[in-house]
């Protein structure tokens, strides 16, 4: 698009203009990017505090219903103690509500058990052998003996299922324990699924989990106790879990030695911010991608409607300049001419004198004609208007020019109808039709010596079409060079070894000038020129 010879500084200015552009794009792109990054920001801390909001809340939610469920079952528990004997003898009235509590509707399905100070089962449901020692060494049944105090833990280290046992007392001596068993996994608040994305956990106070059932793996860590303490110490707190963001809340059960532990999976939640985020990453770099190419579309186009219009300036300009020089010579030309083609006149045309007059007459002719187009091209002249019959005007070129040198090597044909009459301008339209079958002649003629032409023909055809008189001139010469091809009407390109590259750039002026149009065809064997002009005079 841009020619080779393309002044340095022409050159510059178009770099500095791409830089700006590359830059504006650039600038343009971060500024596009800067607003979903902002909003991707805010959103992701917008989620995680109230993801933390909720953990910690319904943390204290879960661990007040368990307390209140908790302390229910102890409240139940100590009711029926009330209806033991002293020496823990379970009378019918005992024995009926110790027995409702295990029923499928009751509130310790596992079942229930009443152990004296020693450990010995003294009635339970449903019926168990264990041994004294079993129950004696555990901590839970420690507790209430030292402490006589209600206690919730886990039946035995490591199980899911857990006991509520409350302390049996008379007259201020401590006579047996009546405990609940439970499982954790149905039988309390959070057994079941508390939500999408939460876990929730359950220890006791020697950090074992029974609730889950089966507790998540990173419980198991070493770090799990001391991560637990941490978590009670601080309230709630962010952890890295198996290469997962989550954010934990641990809270004591009220009532309880338990602790409660609600954890979110963040990673889940930010999830789907993350996947927006992305999709307003692509359609905003699909967006830029298809701004880039628009623009370098449109400023291509642009960019090369601006060389082209400076080409142009720069050529009008310089043909101004060589119009006028070329004027005062061949102005000057002209005058001497005239002068010779006097002289020559007076040369006798018989004898041995024929062939140098004729020589003298042609040459004169020739230089006449190039001064003539030198003269119109400084100084076009204006159309002069008249009806004019184009089929006798072809005729008449044809006729002038086979006085040319070239004439006798060349067959020129004409087809035209007895008459076609239009309104233009005689003298530019003879101008322009002399050029054209005189460049025809002149390649044929020049085709034939190179050897690639052995019978030199031109066709000059006059018709009408659709409203408009058209001349066709057609010669076998083989067409101008390829590189030539796109440039013929272009003043000074030529490929003529002689020419000045005048003949076609005048030729398509005068015809113009008169609302017409001149256009180029190449053919099997050569070129052919189109002349179309209106049949009617164009309103002014």
């Amino acid at each position: 698009m841009r020619p080779s010879s393309a002044r340095p500084e022409l050159l510059h200015a178009e770099r500095q203009f791409a830089r700006s552009v590359l830059g504006g794009l650039v600038l343009l792109g971060l500024v596009a990017v800067a607003g979903p990054l902002l909003s991707y920001r805010s959103d992701v801390a917008e989620v995680r505090s109230w993801n933390q909001h909720r953990v910690v809340h319904e943390a204290r939610v879960y661990a007040d219903a368990l307390g209140l469920h908790l302390q229910s079952l102890e409240t139940e528990l100590r009711r029926v103690t009330k209806d033991l004997g002293p020496r823990l003898e379970v009378e019918a009235l005992a024995a009926e509500d110790m027995l409702d509590l295990t029923t499928p509707q009751g509130l310790f399905h596992t079942g229930a058990v009443l152990l004296d100070e020693r450990g010995q089962v003294r009635w339970s449901d449903p019926p168990r052998s264990t041994p004294a020692e079993s129950f004696r060494e555990r901590p839970w049944f420690q507790h209430v003996l030292t402490k006589r105090e209600p206690v919730v833990d886990a039946l035995e280290p490591g199980a899911s299922s857990f006991v509520v046992a409350v302390p049996v007392e008379r007259r201020g001596h401590l006579v047996g324990v009546l405990a609940g068993l439970l499982n954790a996994s149905s039988a309390l608040p959070g057994g079941r699924p508390v939500g999408e994305h939460l876990e929730l956990l359950v220890l006791n106070r020697a950090g074992d989990v029974f609730l889950p059932e089966t507790p998540p793996t990173w419980t198991s860590t070493p770090d799990f106790p001391r991560t637990v303490r941490e978590l009670l110490a601080d309230g709630s707190m962010p952890l890295t879990v198996s290469g997962r963001e989550v954010y934990a809340s641990a809270t004591p059960v009220p009532g309880t030695e338990l602790v409660l532990v609600l954890a979110a999976d963040e990673s889940t939640f930010l999830a789907s911010i993350h996947s927006r985020f992305l999709m307003q990453l692509f359609v905003i770099a699909l967006l830029q991608v298809g701004t880039l190419v628009l623009f370098a579309f449109h400023w291509r186009r642009v960019y090369g409607l601006f060389l082209d219009m400076e080409e142009r300036t720069a050529r009008q300009e310089k043909m101004a300049a060589l119009g006028g020089a070329a004027s005062l010579i061949a102005h000057e030309v002209k005058n001497s001419l005239n002068g010779l083609k006097a002289a020559t006149g007076l040369l006798s045309g018989q004898g041995e004198q024929a062939l140098v007059v004729r020589t003298l007459s042609g040459q004169i002719d020739r230089l006449a004609h190039l001064a003539t187009s030198l003269l119109h091209f400084g100084r076009p002249p204006l159309p002069q208007r008249t009806p004019t019959d184009l089929a006798r005007l072809a005729r008449e070129v044809v006729e002038g020019l086979r006085t040319l040198p070239e004439a006798e090597e060349v067959r020129v044909e004409v087809e035209a109808p007895e008459s076609l009459l239009l309104t233009c301008d005689p003298l530019l339209l003879t101008t322009a039709l002399d050029n054209l079958v005189r460049n025809a002649m002149e390649a044929t003629v020049a085709a034939k010596d190179l050897g690639q032409q052995s019978q030199p023909t031109v066709h000059v055809r006059v018709r009408e079409v659709e409203g408009s008189a058209v001349v066709e001139v057609e010669d076998n010469a083989g067409g101008p060079a390829a590189k030539l091809e796109g440039r013929l009407f272009e003043p000074f390109v030529t490929s003529k070894p002689k020419g000045i590259g005048l003949g076609l750039a005048m030729t398509r002026q005068a015809v113009e000038q008169q609302g017409g149009s001149l256009t180029f065809e190449r053919t099997p064997e050569g070129s052919r020129f189109r002349v179309r002009l209106p049949l009617q005079e164009p309103n002014p």
